[in-house]
């Protein structure tokens, strides 16, 4: 059993200790059905552009799960109390990522626009889960940001603590944006 660390343990931690995969999934039910919602959401508010794909929610249950999972476990053996949003959305992008949960529908091939659809999904719904908002029409920053990290997520093996950065520093200079502007 872990020991406390500056705080609270998580109650689920405290009250079951270590889980395997399928307990801590049965426990977090509500909380994993809620952020399925919230990325169907995001699904179909930002993914308009694709109509030659799909999200498969049998590929996103996956994804979420694996999310929880990956934050238990950070909890659990490495005693973090409390996971802060960069963190929260590095393992979304990381889990939406890998698992690509947005197909390409039956009769349609891949195009260049929906090859890396995943992982530009993978980036909104991180954004989205900082409160940042995307606006690549009227920025060419921004644009080119949403390149470079479509294409890390696509190709490349990225770390959790490498997206946590990256997310943080975006979410300060997006603030100080937001605040120059005013």
């Amino acid at each position: 059993m872990p020991r406390k660390m500056g705080g609270k343990m998580d109650p689920i931690i405290e009250e079951h200790g270590r889980l395997s995969p399928e307990k801590l999934i049965a426990l977090k039910g509500k909380e994993i059905t809620a952020r399925l919602r919230l990325i169907e959401h995001l699904y179909n508010v930002h993914m308009e552009q694709w109509p030659t794909v799909y999200l498969n929610r049998y590929l996103l249950r996956e994804a979420v799960e694996s999310y929880y999972c990956d934050i238990y476990r950070l909890k659990f053996f490495r005693q973090v109390d409390r996971i802060n949003e960069h963190k929260k959305a590095a393992y979304a992008m990381k889990w939406l990522a890998r698992v690509r949960p947005v197909q390409i529908r039956e009769g349609f091939g891949p195009d260049s626009s929906s090859i890396m659809v995943n992982a530009f999904f993978a980036l909104i719904a991180g954004l989205e889960l900082l409160g940042v908002k995307y606006d690549a029409k009227n920025d060419a920053w921004w644009k080119a940001f949403a390149t470079e990290m479509t294409y890390l997520l696509h190709y490349h093996s990225v770390s959790v603590e490498t997206l946590t950065q990256a997310m943080s520093v975006l979410k300060k200079l997006d603030q100080e944006r937001n605040t120059a502007a005013t």
